[in-house]
């Protein structure tokens, strides 16, 4: 497991039991130390969130307006300012680090598809492990998911899990007509914004529903990702 996919992970999840995580996390001194921060971060964070409130408190609040209501209203002074800020900050810090709630949008595919791919390049732009069909059905098939023939979808320089708007997904790098191809294979209860197309400055790609998974196919704008999607869907398919 290389650090970027360990560092993902563990924000993810610090308490990760599978057995390539801990391997990564104990067998490194540097990935040790890492884990060792966030569990000390994380432990500061739920100790200072579940501070208990003094049982004077209530009583001080609810007989305050009382004390004041024979004095000359105050203004807004220093002392409202300084409450103010510091529940901002509280809030603001620690939204920062805990899940968002139901009610908030999911994460866009396109996105998350644009960014995945952004941040691996530097290994999967050259990256060729010989890929067999035996080790790409062994990577689909918790997808429920395979491929019939090499054939259908040219070289395939990786095949791989990884995680995909907070969920494992099928990773796959497959030669285009001019660029590498990028194909996610993501479970269809996978909460994402869906589009059928996206791109920025310097990636484009698509998105097909699937029986069991969405197919995401990524690559640089001068590959034409709608003729990959195409070959791809005919494959899988035929393997639901």
């Amino acid at each position: 497991m290389d650090d970027l996919e360990f560092r993902r992970r563990a924000y993810a999840d610090p308490n990760d039991k599978s057995p390539d995580f801990i391997s990564a996390s104990t067998n490194n001194a540097g990935n040790r130390q890492f884990m060792g921060e966030i569990k000390d971060f994380n432990h500061k964070l739920t100790r200072a969130l579940h501070e208990p409130v003094p049982n004077t408190l209530p009583g001080k609040l609810m007989l305050s307006p009382l004390l004041r209501q024979a004095d000359k209203p105050e203004g807004f002074g220093w002392r409202h300012l300084a409450v103010a800020a510091s529940v901002t900050f509280v809030l603001g810090f620690s939204t920062r680090f805990l899940p968002l709630s139901a009610e908030s949008l999911p994460p866009a595919v396109g996105q998350v598809a644009i960014e995945h791919v952004r941040l691996e390049m530097p290994f999967t732009q050259n990256v060729d492990e010989e890929v067999s069909l035996t080790t790409i059905n062994a990577k689909l098939a918790p997808y429920g998911a395979r491929i019939q023939d090499m054939a259908d979808v040219g070289k395939v320089y990786f095949a791989n899990h990884c995680m995909f708007a907070g969920g494992p997904a099928a990773h796959l790098v497959i030669q285009g007509e001019h660029d590498r191809v990028h194909v996610f294979i993501v479970p269809a209860d996978r909460a994402l914004q869906l589009v059928n197309s996206f791109s920025d400055s310097h990636y484009h790609g698509e998105v097909i529903p699937m029986a069991l998974n969405r197919l995401v196919v990524v690559s640089e704008l001068e590959e034409d990702v709608g003729k990959m999607a195409g070959k791809l869907k005919a494959s899988l398919e035929r393997a639901i």
